[in-house]
């Protein structure tokens, strides 16, 4: 399959899965939608706020060119068609007319090209930088036509512009608005109030540019810090939805005949992130130890009841891309005294101190960490665990900061392993590590380039292999993803990105 044939069947698959959305238009039913969460966005920022509570409520506010579907494939949203050159490099996207602000000025191919650099810009700090790194430059011939010439043919360039720090924001909401604090998007919905830690509410945009969605008036989030709180309250009929963090909670709510239970594989998995730039994991031996020293199907017992699936570098649920956990079963088979040799030869025979840091209000974080430092305990590393709350945690892990040893991490991950890996790994980004790998470097920079998906699934299973043999972290499992409503709430999963579905949901009337 050559670049051209590669690149028209990906653009004409994304218009094929975007029908439907067009014919099938939600129905109006109204009302006010109530959801609650355990945990609160740090802030809002589209483009710089790290935390997955903000990347959830984005698609409230916002869209992007190109948009994940409900069932993992992508459409157009802001962009409704694009073609790419014979070279597979210079793509030219035709944008929807009519879209607005909710400031109320028309949406245009500036927006585009404002957002992209801003994000690609080093000085801004965005995490969604090596979503776009491809990009070369961005020509706007007209209001409304965006060209993008990429440095060479990517095959996940669509996949970044539908990535969790794509979001198309205008240059005066930036410049004249605090987006920590609020939203102005193209999006269904528009941001009435937030009171952080309490509640956030939004009302239907009139004018979105999708007919007839959303189908309520308005939504309200509340923050409800105990989960078993929440799970009275959707009992009781005071809110209608509730993504739940704590899966073995879906044990108490699944044969509630006032409720309904939604579980599906997530592409989000749980780990634990290993500072590369700190002794003594500097050293590969240290961390295969670690790896070696846990019990994945133990963390997933405890962490998640079960509820989930062992993973590797890519999750059960990203098809076709992932290998099945027993290609790593080397390294994913609890092996004490391996590990124990593999310290010594490190030069630490009696093992170390060390911490792992951990988000108290993150049920599977907290359960899994306990299990961990237990299990490292056998092989002589004494992990304290240290909790820190949500917006001090983001700060101190990411870049330039890398304040910690070892941390519990979890993410909503995402479909195609360029957007997954790249900007996490690759050393140009290092979002997580502190370091980068030459080998893993090579292979990632190869299947970004890789337009022929064999040949690129030949690319990523050989990543895959590679950072699990040098445990450039230590992968644990995927937690399914659980949303549960009221019986009768029309809600769907939105299985790519753990996103809230509130632009179709409807309430019976």
């Amino acid at each position: 399959m050559d670049r051209r044939t590669f690149l028209a069947l990906s653009a004409s698959a994304a218009a094929v899965a975007a029908a439907p959305a067009v014919a099938q238009q939600a129905r109006r039913a109204g009302g006010t939608f109530i959801s609650a969460k355990t945990t609160e966005a740090p802030s809002l920022d589209p483009i710089l706020e790290q935390a997955l509570s903000r990347q959830r409520l984005d698609p409230l506010f916002y869209n992007r060119l190109v948009e994940w579907s409900h069932e993992g494939k992508l459409e157009p949203a802001l962009a409704e068609s694009w073609t790419t050159s014979g070279d597979g490099k210079t793509w030219t996207f035709k944008l929807r007319r009519g879209v607005k602000f909710h400031n109320g000025r028309d949406f245009s191919s500036e927006d585009v090209k404002f957002t992209y650099e801003r994000i690609l810009d080093p000085k801004v700090g965005s995490g969604g930088r090596g979503y776009l790194s491809a990009i070369d430059h961005i020509d706007t011939p007209d209001a409304h036509t965006v060209r993008i010439v990429t440095k060479q043919p990517s095959a996940s360039l669509l996949a970044g512009m539908a990535g969790g720090w794509s979001a198309i924001v205008s240059r005066e909401a930036v410049e004249k608005s605090d987006l920590r604090r609020t939203a102005v998007g193209t999006g269904p919905f528009i941001l009435q109030e937030w009171v952080p830690q309490s509640h956030l509410k939004a009302r239907r945009n009139p004018d979105y540019w999708d007919k007839g969605k959303p189908a309520v008036d308005a939504i309200e989030i509340k923050v409800i810090p105990d989960e078993a709180n929440i799970i009275a309250q959707l009992r009781t009929g005071n809110i209608h939805h509730a993504l739940l963090e704590d899966n073995k909670n879906y044990l108490l709510v699944k044969d509630d005949k006032r409720l309904r239970a939604q579980r599906a594989p997530r592409l989000g998995f749980d780990m634990v992130n290993v500072n590369h730039g700190r002794k003594p994991y500097t050293d590969v031996r240290v961390r295969q130890a670690l790896s070696l020293a846990v019990d994945r199907a133990e963390v997933l017992q405890a962490a998640a009841s079960g509820l989930g699936s062992v993973t590797g570098p890519l999750t059960p649920a990203m098809r076709p891309w992932a290998l099945p956990a027993d290609a790593f079963k080397e390294w994913y088979t609890p092996n004490v005294e391996r590990a124990k040799k593999l310290l010594a030869e490190a030069g630490f025979p009696n093992g170390f101190k060390t911490t792992l840091k951990v988000i108290p209000t993150f049920p599977t974080m907290v359960a899994g960490s306990q299990v961990i430092a237990a299990q490292l305990k056998k092989i002589g590393v004494d992990a304290q665990i240290i909790q820190e709350e949500y917006g001090v945690w983001i700060k101190a892990i990411i870049k330039p900061n890398f304040d910690f040893d070892l941390t519990m991490n979890a993410t909503t991950g995402d479909a195609d392993p360029d957007s997954l890996l790249y900007r996490r790994f690759h050393s140009s980004e290092k979002q997580w590590n502190n370091d980068g790998d030459p080998d893993v470097d090579m292979l990632l920079d190869q299947g970004r380039a890789t337009l022929d998906p064999a040949k690129r699934k030949d690319v990523y299973d050989r990543v895959q292999r590679l950072m699990v043999d040098k445990a450039i972290q230590i992968w644990t499992f995927a937690p399914d993803m659980i949303d549960v409503t009221q019986s009768g709430v029309q809600y769907q999963q939105h299985f790519t990105t753990n996103y809230y579905g509130f632009r179709t949901v409807t309430l019976e009337k």
